[in-house]
């Protein structure tokens, strides 16, 4: 995953590719995109992505966020 991001370079990318790009990078993680579940006392309970992807994951979440506000037709 850390090639993967190396090779974006936010500056020249439009919104929906940086997206795209993100995702894919997402995608090379170690954990081939599975998901953790985190046991809490009150048993099964949350579900997270692995610690190496789980800030691209973060990242992704807002910029869907502002590529949705952002599309034309809105």
């Amino acid at each position: 995953m850390e090639n993967e991001l190396k090779k974006v370079d936010i500056d020249k990318l439009p919104l929906p590719k940086l997206v795209e790009a993100l995702r894919q990078a997402a995608k090379s993680c170690q954990c081939d995109g599975t998901r953790e579940t985190v046991f809490t006392s009150r048993g099964r309970d949350n579900v997270v992505n692995c610690l190496a992807c789980e800030p691209v994951h973060d990242a992704l979440q807002l910029l869907e966020k502002a590529l949705k506000i952002l599309q034309p037709g809105r």
